[in-house]
């Protein structure tokens, strides 16, 4: 269901159809908004739940922790499961399978009676926490112009801030029923305006269904028929080539082994950089370690520092470029943790701490700041641009399943490390990892700012295109 593409070209813009791509990229975006909301589901309602109020009973600790690895679990087969549909159905529709799981995942919240039913709305909810973000930036990436590529894939990144916000808020201060309303509302609305976009082109030539994508770009770029044409003539060598190798065969190219390879570091360093215990465990940790804040107000703070650090990132992905971000991204995050690790160090072996206890709120406000400036976005751009549109979805469901069982372990390991070691070392393994991300970022990462998806797999695979096959939206002086 498409909108009239049939206006009259435009005078020959680089960014031809800004306008429909920004709309495009917002109404997708609010998958990822539905995304921060799940994720950070689990941090107002544990002290709900743990209550005397709970609508289910009082919780346990075990049972608060299997709410928080469910959707991990569950999601290790997602993963292929969106794999399979973005690259079978398209990247539309494995989209629109997010909504109605996440919809009945919201009416089981919402008039839960037992623990096993809110352990079924956690599996439910799986759907927009494994599938949202992932498949948001591929179909971003797929129909934008390479100059504001990286800025409107970052705002996806930016909706999963705002929705962790909006639930620490809500969830705080609305009643139980009236915060997971949110879970109901919101699947409607977005699915219903998916139905209204068109289908990503690069998917639609894979397809061989090169009309179909003629006429998705046409619209992506504001009726230019010259632009869109130009651009379906450069994607469709490319994947008429492809049709002759198996997709056994593509995995041993070099491109895509090394998408393959940076992908995996790239998201294995994210989840082991020490976010998840932190928005998972916000409350917790800010109770253990003496500060003055509530638990509450502590997890709002994190969540507005992260939220107007991923606004910065927005603003300045397309200017420096990704690399630069995720370098200086890994060492802020190192520094900020090896500190807060000393701290709760000297607190631990009885250390008089009490004329420091700014320093959890320092640190870990210093250090989400500088996670959400490129350890968040970063590697979902970076994957989603070094990955060619026909193997995308076999390297994003491999890249998250890895991902997904680092993060199960991540999770359950907190509460062993705290109990056994001291809640120091939650703090010290991340800040190790973010110290070997520094050299990982300078040895191993590309800049793509600025480049189509074709002339950054060219470059990987040491092609050098010539310089007529440019598209004119990669010619900012035109």
């Amino acid at each position: 269901m498409l909108l009239d593409a049939s206006e009259p070209p435009d005078a020959a813009l680089p960014n031809s159809g800004l306008g429909r791509q920004i709309i495009a990229t917002t109404f997708i975006s609010l998958v990822t908004l539905n995304t921060g909301l799940a994720t950070g589901w689990l941090s107002p309602m544990t002290l709900k739940l743990q209550s005397d109020d709970s609508p289910v009973g009082p919780l346990t600790k075990t049972q608060i922790s299997y709410l928080a690895t469910l959707p991990g679990y569950i999601g290790i087969f997602l993963s292929f499961f969106f794999g399979f549909v973005s690259k079978k159905f398209g990247r539309k529709w494995a989209l629109v399978s997010i909504g109605v799981p996440s919809f009945v995942s919201g009416i089981i919240f919402t008039f839960a009676t037992s623990v096993i039913e809110l352990f079924v709305g956690r599996v439910l909810a799986g759907f927009t926490i494994v599938g949202g973000f992932n498949m948001c930036a591929m179909y971003v990436s797929e129909i934008v112009h390479s100059n504001i590529r990286g800025t409107l894939m970052t705002f996806c990144t930016f909706q999963v801030n705002i929705g962790v916000l909006l639930s620490n808020i809500f969830g705080n201060n609305l009643s139980y029923k009236a915060y997971n309303t949110f879970f109901i509302v919101l699947p409607i609305v977005y699915t219903i305006l998916i139905f209204f976009l068109p289908e990503s082109p690069h998917f639609l030539v894979d397809r061989s269904r090169h009309s179909e994508a003629h006429k998705s770009l046409l619209w992506l770029r504001g009726g230019n028929h010259e632009m869109a044409r130009q651009e379906l003539d450069t994607i469709k060598p490319r994947n008429d080539n492809v049709v002759h190798i198996t997709f056994r065969e593509a995995f041993k190219t070099k491109a895509t082994k090394f998408a393959l390879t940076v992908s995996m570091l790239a998201y294995l360093l994210q989840t082991l950089s020490g976010i998840h215990a932190v928005m998972n465990y916000a409350g917790l940790i800010f109770e253990e370690s003496g500060s003055p804040l509530s638990p509450e107000n502590s997890a709002i703070l994190i969540s507005s520092l992260t939220l107007a650090s991923s606004l910065i990132s927005l603003v300045l992905m397309d200017k420096t470029g990704r690399k630069l971000l995720l370098l200086l991204s890994f060492f802020g995050s190192s520094l900020t943790l090896a500190a807060l690790s000393v701290f709760l160090y000297l607190k631990m072996v009885g250390v008089d701490v009490t004329s420091y206890l700014w320093v959890p709120i320092w640190s870990l406000g210093a250090y989400v700041i500088m996670h959400a400036l490129g350890i968040s976005p970063v590697p979902g751009i970076l994957m989603n641009e070094i990955s060619s549109p026909d193997v995308k979805p076999a390297i994003s469901s491999i890249v998250s399943a890895a991902v997904l069982v680092t993060v199960i372990v991540v999770l359950q390991s907190f509460p062993f490390l705290d109990d056994n070691i001291g809640l120091y070392s939650a703090f010290a393994l991340p800040a190790f990892f973010n110290f070997v991300g520094v050299f990982f970022t300078i040895f191993m990462v590309i800049e793509t700012k600025g480049k189509s998806l074709i002339e950054i797999i060219d470059e990987i695979n040491g092609v050098t295109r010539q310089p007529e096959s440019r598209l004119e939206e990669d010619e900012p002086g035109r």
